[in-house]
């Protein structure tokens, strides 16, 4: 299988359908992250009361969870929504910001964990090394600087395959497995950590993706490299005049995208690494 055609073709498939996104995050992102889904073809709602997110969940094509601004209620919606996308077979997509920077988090994220089957776990390798149960350096919403490419790897295989699911590993180099294969994805721009919500936004590309895809390893490829490649055409479009101008522009080159242009900037290369951690 051609992996960067495969992943890239999922972008048109996008457009055509126009899933609905369900989409329970945090205030600080939810703006960006609608109108992230919407350039790209998805139709995004955010439901977090308890009381209706799994009726509005039931209406989706997949759904993606956010505990950036996190509260026992918003816990209670988003395992109300995944058990419902569970039931009806719709991905999930879990992104575990700030995991083990207080206890509310490491709980609420063990407890998704366990009661939801996750499609795609989309995290960085601080948030991972702590769901895995290993030291990092890392301040919860940062990447260690630390661990070797090798180490990700690994970690990344080793998640995947303890809950069954693919792991969508971003940094510097964004590492994608399914515990059967593990690629590297390279691209971007580092001016995409200077500006908020850029790790919440791949998150629900990773979604819209997932509502498309039969296959989540692809998805994972397509979410995150549309926002590599948003980045990249972003600055070179905007970068120079700051951060401001690039936010938007990224939001500019999500809504340009088509399968064409993604193939050429996806970067993939397949990673062989040992298996232990």
């Amino acid at each position: 299988m051609d992996i960067i055609y495969s992943a890239s073709t999922l972008c048109d498939c996008l457009r055509a359908n126009a899933p609905i996104i369900h989409c329970i995050t945090n205030s600080v992102t939810i703006n960006d992250c609608a109108n992230a889904a919407l350039a790209v073809g998805a139709s995004p709602i955010m439901a977090d009361a308890p009381e209706e997110a799994a009726a509005v969940t039931a209406h989706a094509q997949s759904l993606v969870l956010n505990i950036g601004q996190l509260c026992p209620r918003k816990l209670q919606a988003m395992l109300h929504a995944g058990q419902r996308a569970n039931e009806m077979g719709i991905p999930v997509i879990l992104d575990p910001v700030g995991v083990g920077v207080s206890p509310l988090r490491t709980d609420a994220v063990q407890q998704i964990l366990q009661t939801i089957h996750i499609a795609i776990l989309r995290c960085n390798d601080s948030e991972a090394a702590c769901i895995y149960g290993i030291h990092s350096s890392g301040k919860g919403v940062d990447n260690d600087p630390t661990f070797s490419v090798a180490d990700r790897a690994a970690l990344a295989s080793a998640l995947a395959n303890r809950y069954h699911c693919t792991m969508a590993m971003t940094g510097a180099v964004d590492l994608i497995s399914d515990a059967v294969q593990t690629f590297e994805l390279h691209g971007g721009h580092k001016m995409l950590s200077r500006v908020t919500g850029m790790g919440c936004i791949s998150s629900v590309l990773c979604g819209a993706y997932a509502a498309v895809a039969q296959n989540y390893l692809l998805a994972a490829i397509g979410g995150l490299g549309s926002i590599a490649a948003a980045g990249q055409i972003a600055y070179q479009k905007s970068g120079a005049q700051g951060t401001g101008s690039f936010h938007i522009a990224v939001i500019d080159a999500l809504s340009r995208l088509n399968s064409s242009t993604l193939q050429q900037y996806l970067s993939v290369k397949e990673v062989f690494h040992e298996d232990a951690l």
